[in-house]
C-alpha cells in the first residue's frame, strides 16, 4: 500500500470522528498557494532528540542567523520501505523551543534556598572552576559512590550530554550507577529472569501477525513520528486488516479505527485479567501442551535439575496449580468470574479474549510500559508473558513476548566511551536515589535491590552500599523533581544542603528541577549543536543517522556539554584524560570516522562527506532476527535462565521471596515466584482506612503535547493539547466539565481543569503526565501528576509505581 493511500484511509477514519474538522475538495480551491520560500535561506540538518524513541531528522532553515522554519526530510518515493521520517508536532515546534522565553542564557549560581529559583549570574570560568573544585573534594572525601549521574529523560545526544558527563566522572574513577529506567524498569528487570534476556520482537514482525492483543499499549499516541512503532503498527493493521484487542482503563487514540475491540480494565489488575484468561485456556484445553512441556518451566510439577542446583518443583507451587486454585498461595480458582470482580472486564468477554488468542496463528501480544509502572508491575508483565507461553505464541513469525516492540537498528551509533579509569561497579535502582541521599550507607541488596561486585557480598548474597549521595549531576533530566514521585516530599529532601552537598543542573529551560540546582548551566539546544543523531530505540525498520550541524550559534552564553565538561575536568586536573588532546570538532571527527562510519558501508567514510550528504537511511527487510526467541524455539539450546527454559516459575524470584526484606507498605503478596495477581497498597482492593474517602484510581497518560516533561513550556503545544484530569460522568460530584478541580492524594493536591468523558472507565481518573510542578500555597497549580504519586519502590525492580494511586476530586 502506498503511504498516500494509507494516509487517505486514516484521514477518512478521522473525518468520521470529527466531521466538522475535515476539509472538502471544494475548500482547497479557495486556499491561496503558499508563499515561495525565501531564496537566501540556508538549510542545515539537525534532529529532535526528545526521549520518545525516534530522533526524527529535521531540515532547519535559517536566514540572517535566525531559524525561520523547520521541515521534514523528503527522500524516497514514500512507499513503505522507502518512506519518509516525518516529525510530529513536537519535532516541528523546535524553533519555538529554541526561542522560548524561559530559555536559560548564562551560567548561574544559587543565592537562595534550593527550590526558590533565586540565582545570580556568574562567568563560565567561575562556574566550571567551582564545580570542579567541589566535585573533586567530594570524590576525595567520600569516594566515587557518593557521586551520581541522574537518569535523563530530555535529550539523546551521541557525544554531548550523557556521554560527556559520564566520561567526565569516569576520569575520577566513575560514579554510582543505576539500573532500569523510569519508563520500563519493572519489565527490564523481570524479563531476563523469565526469558534469560529482554527478549522482544521488532515492530516489523507485526507484518506476519493475525491478531494484536494490547494491554495498555498506545503506539499512535506515544510514538507519533513518521516512522517507527505508531506508523508501522497502523500500516500493518490497515494493510492486512488485523484485528486489535486493546485492554486499557482509558479509551486511547490507538483505538480510533476499524476492526477494534476495547475492554476497559482497572489499573493494577491486569494480572487478574490474565489469570482469568489463563483459567479458560486451561479448562477449555486451548493450551499448547507440547510447548509448555518442552520449552517452559513451571507450568506443572518439575523434576530436580541437580546440575543446575534446582530442587524438584511440586505441583502445588506450579503456575497451573495457582490458576486452578490448587496451589500454595491460595485456594481460589482464577475463574473469569473471579477476574471480573477485580478487573471489571465481564467474564464472557474474558472467555472471548482467551478463545481469540488461542485461535490466532500468530498473535502479537504487547504489555505497554504503563502496565509495568505499577506497584505490582513486575508480576503484571510476567502474567502477560504467561499468556504467550500458554498458547505457544513465542518464537513464531508474527509473535512477540509481551514486551514492548524493539527497533530493528540497521544503523546505530553509541557515543563517547568511558575512560579507562572508570572502575565504579555498584548500582542502585534508577528510582531509589532519594534513599541513597538519606541513608545510602545502609542500603542493601536484600532491602533495596542494590547491585554490588561479587567480592562485596556475604555468603547469602547480601551486602551494603556503604556511601551516601553527596553530589548529583542532572543533565536534561527533569527527573530530579518533576518526573520522580511525590514532588512535595522529594523537594524536602533536595532542600537539605547538609545531605546532598552539590547539585549541578545542565538545561535549556528553567524547569522545576532546575530550581533546585546549586549551579545552573545553560546547554545549547539540538539546533545549536554539531553532533551525530542515531536512530534511537523505537525508530522502526527505517534506520537513519543524521549529521547535526549548527543551524545558528548558541544563544546567549549557552555551551555544549563536551566543552563544559572539558573545563570542569581542567579544574579537577583530568582534562588530558577527558579530551585525549582533541578539541570537540576533532573529537566529533574521530568518533564518526572510527566508531560510526565502520558500522555500515552505506555511511560515508569521512565526517565532511557525511555532513555534505545529509541523512543516511537504510530499511531493514523482515527476517527471523525480528522474531524474539526464534532460535530457541526452532533450533533448540538453552536460555540464560535458572532452568535454561522459559520460566513460569522462577527459582531466582523464589530466592527473593524468601530472603528480601518486605517493606511495611506491602498489602498483599510480596514476591511470589509465579506470575500471580498481587493486591497492592492504594489499588482497587486496598481497604486501608487512610484512603477510605479516596475512591478513584489515578493514572497518568502520555499526550501528543509533550515527551515526558519536554516541550511543556512551548506555548504552541500547550494551546494544541489541553491538560485536564479525565473523569467518567459516573464519578462527577460537585463539578462539571471544564471546572477547576482539586485532585488530592495522601501526598498532595493539584489544581487542574476537569474533562468529563466516557473515554475513561468509571472509578478511574487520568491526568496527563509531564506537566510542570508549580506549588502555590501548598497546592500544585501546574498540574504535575507526580505531586500525587508515592515514593514506594516496587518489589523486585525497586522502581516507580506511578500508576498506583488513590485520589478524590472536588471542585476548587
Amino acid at each position: 500500500m502506498e503511504r498516500r493511500s494509507f494516509l487517505k484511509a486514516s484521514a477518512a477514519l478521522g473525518c468520521a470522528a470529527t466531521v466538522t474538522g475535515c476539509k472538502t475538495s471544494s475548500d482547497d480551491a479557495n486556499v491561496n498557494p503558499p508563499e515561495p520560500p525565501v531564496t537566501d535561506e540556508v538549510q542545515s540538518w539537525s534532529a529532535c532528540l526528545a526521549n520518545c524513541g525516534s530522533n526524527c531528522p529535521l531540515k532547519v532553515y535559517t536566514f540572517d542567523g535566525k531559524i525561520t522554519r523547520i521541515e521534514s526530510e523528503d527522500t524516497g518515493d514514500d512507499s513503505f520501505g522507502n518512506h519518509q521520517i516525518r516529525p510530529c508536532a513536537r519535532g516541528r515546534s523546535n524553533r519555538k523551543r529554541v526561542y522560548n522565553p524561559d530559555r536559560l542564557m548564562y551560567p548561574m549560581k544559587r543565592i537562595g534556598k534550593r527550590g526558590e529559583g533565586r540565582f545570580e549570574r556568574i562567568s563560565w570560568q567561575q562556574a566550571t572552576s567551582e564545580i570542579g573544585a567541589k566535585l573533586k573534594g567530594i570524590y576525595d572525601s567520600y569516594g566515587s559512590r557518593s557521586v551520581y549521574y541522574m537518569y535523563q529523560s530530555g535529550a539523546y545526544y551521541d557525544l554531548n550530554g550523557a556521554s560527556s558527563w559520564r566520561r567526565l566522572l569516569g576520569t575520577m574513577g566513575g560514579a554510582l550507577g543505576y539500573y532500569g529506567s523510569y519508563s520500563s524498569a519493572q519489565v527490564a528487570r523481570m524479563f531476563p529472569l523469565v526469558y534469560g534476556s529482554g527478549a522482544r520482537s521488532t515492530v516489523l514482525e507485526m507484518m506476519h501477525s493475525d491478531l494484536f492483543l494490547f494491554f495498555g499499549y498506545n503506539p499512535l499516541e506515544i510514538r507519533q513520528s513518521g516512522s517507527g512503532e505508531g506508523y508501522e503498527y497502523a500500516y500493518f493493521r490497515e494493510k492486512n486488516n488485523v484485528k486489535t484487542i486493546n485492554i486499557d482503563c482509558r479509551y486511547n487514540d490507538t483505538l480510533a479505527g476499524q476492526n477494534m475491540e476495547y475492554h476497559p480494565c482497572r489499573p493494577g489488575t491486569d494480572a487478574a485479567l490474565c489469570a482469568g484468561i489463563a483459567y479458560h485456556l486451561i479448562e477449555a484445553n486451548l493450551i499448547d501442551e507440547q510447548f509448555l512441556t518442552t520449552k517452559c518451566y513451571g507450568f506443572r510439577a518439575e523434576a530436580a535439575i541437580p546440575e543446575k542446583g534446582l530442587e524438584a518443583l511440586p505441583y502445588e507451587r506450579s503456575y497451573e496449580a495457582y490458576i486452578l486454585g490448587l496451589g500454595e498461595l491460595d485456594s481460589q480458582p482464577k475463574t473469569p468470574e473471579w477476574a471480573e470482580r477485580i478487573c471489571g472486564v465481564p467474564a464472557a468477554n474474558i472467555r472471548s479474549i482467551a478463545e481469540q488468542l488461542a485461535a490466532a496463528n500468530a498473535p502479537y501480544v504487547v504489555g505497554g510500559y504503563g502496565i509495568n509502572r505499577q506497584a505490582n508491575g513486575e508480576h503484571s508483565v510476567w502474567a502477560i508473558a504467561a499468556l504467550c507461553m500458554l498458547v505457544g505464541a513465542l518464537g513464531k513469525r508474527g509473535t512477540s513476548t509481551g514486551h514492548m516492540p524493539n527497533s530493528a537498528k540497521a544503523l546505530y551509533s553509541s557515543g563517547l566511551p568511558n575512560v579507562p579509569s572508570n572502575t565504579e561497579k555498584a548500582k542502585i535502582s534508577v528510582f531509589s536515589w532519594p534513599d541513597a541521599i538519606l541513608d545510602g550507607e545502609n542500603m542493601t541488596v536484600f532491602k533495596d535491590g542494590v547491585q554490588l561486585p561479587a567480592d562485596e557480598l556475604d555468603e547469602n548474597g547480601d551486602g551494603k552500599l556503604g556511601a551516601n549521595l553527596k553530589a548529583i549531576i542532572n543533565f536534561a533530566g527533569n527527573t530530579l523533581l518533576n518526573q520522580h514521585s511525590d514532588c512535595f516530599g522529594t523537594a524536602k529532601i533536595l532542600e537539605r544542603e547538609d545531605l546532598c552537598e552539590l547539585i549541578v543542573v545542565s538545561e535549556n529551560h528553567m524547569t522545576p528541577s532546575a530550581k533546585f540546582a546549586d549551579y545552573l548551566l545553560p546547554d545549547s539546544t539540538w539546533l545549536e549543536s554539531d553532533d551525530v543523531a542515531n536512530q534511537s530505540y523505537s525508530a522502526g525498520a527505517m534506520s537513519v543517522i543524521t549529521p547535526m550541524t549548527k543551524a545558528i550559534e548558541p544563544l546567549g552564553e549557552c555551551r555544549s556539554s563536551f566543552d563544559v565538561c572539558a573545563d570542569i575536568a581542567e579544574a579537577m586536573g583530568t582534562r588530558a584524560e577527558f579530551t585525549e588532546g582533541r578539541s570537540y570538532q576533532e573529537t566529533l571527527k574521530h568518533y564518526y570516522e572510527t566508531s560510526v562510519a565502520p558500522q555500515d558501508p552505506i555511511l560515508p567514510p569521512t565526517l565532511e562527506e557525511f555532513q555534505a550528504k545529509g541523512i543516511v537511511k537504510k530499511f531493514t527487510e523482515s527476517s527471523v532476527k525480528d522474531c524474539a526467541l526464534y532460535d530457541y524455539v526452532n533450533t533448540g539450546g538453552e536460555l540464560n535462565t535458572a532452568s535454561g527454559r522459559i520460566e513460569m516459575f522462577s527459582h531466582a524470584v523464589d530466592f527473593m521471596n524468601k530472603n528480601w526484606q518486605k517493606p511495611d507498605y506491602v498489602v498483599g503478596l510480596h514476591i511470589p515466584p509465579i506470575p500471580a495477581y498481587i493486591v497492592t497498597w492504594e489499588g482497587y482492593e486496598d481497604t486501608s482506612p487512610e484512603i477510605a474517602d479516596m475512591p478513584l484510581l489515578l493514572i497518568g497518560h502520555h499526550t501528543k503535547g509533550r515527551t515526558h516533561s519536554s516541550f511543556h513550556s512551548v506555548q504552541w503545544l500547550r494551546e494544541a493539547v489541553h491538560d485536564a484530569v479525565w473523569v467518567n460522568p459516573a464519578d462527577v460530584t460537585d463539578f462539571s466539565d471544564g471546572d477547576w478541580v482539586i485532585v488530592e492524594s495522601l501526598r498532595g493536591r493539584v489544581k487542574v481543569q476537569a474533562r468529563v468523558t466516557q473515554r475513561v472507565m468509571p472509578g478511574v481518573a487520568s491526568l496527563p503526565q509531564g506537566a510542570w510542578f508549580n506549588p502555590q500555597n501548598g497546592i500544585d497549580i501546574g498540574g504535575c501528576v507526580n505531586t500525587l504519586t508515592a515514593y514506594r519502590p516496587s518489589p523486585i525492580a525497586k522502581a516507580n509505581p506511578q500508576h498506583t494511586n488513590r485520589v478524590k476530586i472536588y471542585k476548587a
